[in-house]
Protein backbone atom coordinates (compact mmCIF):
# COMPACT_ATOMS: atom_id res chain seq x y z
CA UNK A 1 0.00 0.00 0.00
CA UNK A 2 1.32 3.44 -1.03
CA UNK A 3 0.87 6.23 1.40
CA UNK A 4 0.07 9.58 0.18
CA UNK A 5 1.52 12.68 2.24
CA UNK A 6 -1.27 14.73 4.22
CA UNK A 7 -1.71 18.36 2.68
CA UNK A 8 -0.48 20.44 5.83
CA UNK A 9 -0.77 24.48 5.95
CA UNK A 10 1.18 26.50 3.47
CA UNK A 11 1.14 23.43 1.10
CA UNK A 12 0.21 24.75 -2.37
CA UNK A 13 -1.12 21.75 -4.24
CA UNK A 14 -2.56 21.53 -8.36
CA UNK A 15 -5.63 20.01 -8.93
CA UNK A 16 -8.70 20.33 -10.50
CA UNK A 17 -11.81 21.90 -8.77
CA UNK A 18 -14.27 21.18 -10.67
CA UNK A 19 -17.02 20.69 -10.58
CA UNK A 20 -18.54 23.92 -9.77
CA UNK A 21 -21.46 26.71 -10.33
CA UNK A 22 -21.65 30.39 -11.11
CA UNK A 23 -18.82 32.42 -10.80
CA UNK A 24 -17.13 29.89 -8.06
CA UNK A 25 -13.47 29.22 -9.20
CA UNK A 26 -13.28 26.69 -11.97
CA UNK A 27 -10.73 24.16 -13.71
CA UNK A 28 -7.34 22.79 -12.52
CA UNK A 29 -5.17 25.33 -10.44
CA UNK A 30 -3.18 25.53 -8.07
CA UNK A 31 -4.72 25.45 -4.14
CA UNK A 32 -2.76 26.98 -1.27
CA UNK A 33 -3.94 24.85 1.85
CA UNK A 34 -4.53 27.74 5.36
CA UNK A 35 -5.67 24.60 7.29
CA UNK A 36 -3.24 22.45 9.54
CA UNK A 37 -2.39 19.19 8.98
CA UNK A 38 -3.69 17.70 12.20
CA UNK A 39 -7.07 18.93 11.08
CA UNK A 40 -6.73 17.57 7.34
CA UNK A 41 -5.44 14.43 8.35
CA UNK A 42 -8.50 14.13 10.90
CA UNK A 43 -11.25 15.55 8.60
CA UNK A 44 -9.69 14.22 4.85
CA UNK A 45 -10.34 17.51 3.30
CA UNK A 46 -8.23 20.59 3.18
CA UNK A 47 -9.61 24.19 3.47
CA UNK A 48 -7.64 25.95 0.83
CA UNK A 49 -7.36 28.98 -1.33
CA UNK A 50 -7.03 28.70 -4.89
CA UNK A 51 -3.74 30.51 -6.67
CA UNK A 52 -4.36 32.23 -10.36
CA UNK A 53 -2.66 34.23 -12.84
CA UNK A 54 -5.43 36.43 -13.35
CA UNK A 55 -7.93 37.74 -10.97
CA UNK A 56 -7.52 41.38 -11.93
CA UNK A 57 -11.07 42.13 -10.21
CA UNK A 58 -10.10 40.83 -7.51
CA UNK A 59 -6.70 42.45 -7.38
CA UNK A 60 -8.81 46.27 -7.56
CA UNK A 61 -10.44 44.63 -4.22
CA UNK A 62 -7.54 44.35 -2.15
CA UNK A 63 -8.56 40.13 -1.82
CA UNK A 64 -5.36 38.86 -3.10
CA UNK A 65 -1.73 38.39 -2.41
CA UNK A 66 0.33 38.34 -4.66
CA UNK A 67 3.33 35.26 -5.28
CA UNK A 68 6.21 36.05 -7.10
CA UNK A 69 9.25 33.76 -7.40
CA UNK A 70 10.45 34.37 -3.79
CA UNK A 71 7.37 33.75 -2.14
CA UNK A 72 7.61 29.94 -2.95
CA UNK A 73 10.52 27.65 -1.76
CA UNK A 74 11.02 26.48 -5.20
CA UNK A 75 9.77 29.59 -7.40
CA UNK A 76 8.05 27.62 -9.47
CA UNK A 77 4.15 28.77 -8.66
CA UNK A 78 3.63 32.74 -9.26
CA UNK A 79 0.52 34.46 -9.40
CA UNK A 80 -2.01 35.68 -7.07
CA UNK A 81 -4.38 33.74 -3.77
CA UNK A 82 -7.47 34.47 -3.99
CA UNK A 83 -8.05 35.23 -0.19
CA UNK A 84 -12.18 35.47 -0.73
CA UNK A 85 -12.28 32.08 -2.33
CA UNK A 86 -11.98 30.03 0.38
CA UNK A 87 -12.69 25.91 -0.75
CA UNK A 88 -12.68 23.02 1.31
CA UNK A 89 -11.09 20.28 -1.01
CA UNK A 90 -10.48 16.29 -0.60
CA UNK A 91 -6.76 16.89 -1.97
CA UNK A 92 -6.46 12.76 -2.42
CA UNK A 93 -9.97 11.63 -3.66
CA UNK A 94 -9.46 14.84 -6.41
CA UNK A 95 -5.54 13.43 -6.81
CA UNK A 96 -4.16 16.74 -6.12
CA UNK A 97 -0.07 16.63 -6.69
CA UNK A 98 2.41 18.69 -4.16
CA UNK A 99 3.63 22.22 -6.38
CA UNK A 100 5.44 24.18 -3.72
CA UNK A 101 5.45 25.95 0.08
CA UNK A 102 5.30 29.30 0.38
CA UNK A 103 7.01 31.38 2.55
CA UNK A 104 5.87 31.77 6.48
CA UNK A 105 5.50 35.94 5.83
CA UNK A 106 3.58 35.00 2.59
CA UNK A 107 1.42 32.67 4.62
CA UNK A 108 0.60 35.03 7.58
CA UNK A 109 -0.24 37.59 5.52
CA UNK A 110 -3.04 34.94 3.59
CA UNK A 111 -4.40 33.90 6.90
CA UNK A 112 -4.52 37.57 8.12
CA UNK A 113 -6.67 38.62 5.05
CA UNK A 114 -8.52 35.82 5.62
CA UNK A 115 -9.47 36.16 8.88
CA UNK A 116 -10.10 39.93 8.00
CA UNK A 117 -12.29 38.71 5.39
CA UNK A 118 -14.46 36.59 7.82
CA UNK A 119 -14.85 39.35 10.22
CA UNK A 120 -13.69 42.81 9.85
CA UNK A 121 -12.99 45.01 12.45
Amino acid sequence: MVSRKVPQKGEIWHVNGDPVEGREFRGPHYYLVISPRELVAALGTAVCVPVTSGGAAARSKAVTVYLDGDSTDNGKVTGVALCYQLRSLDLTARKASYAAKVEPHIMDEILSMVVDLIDPR
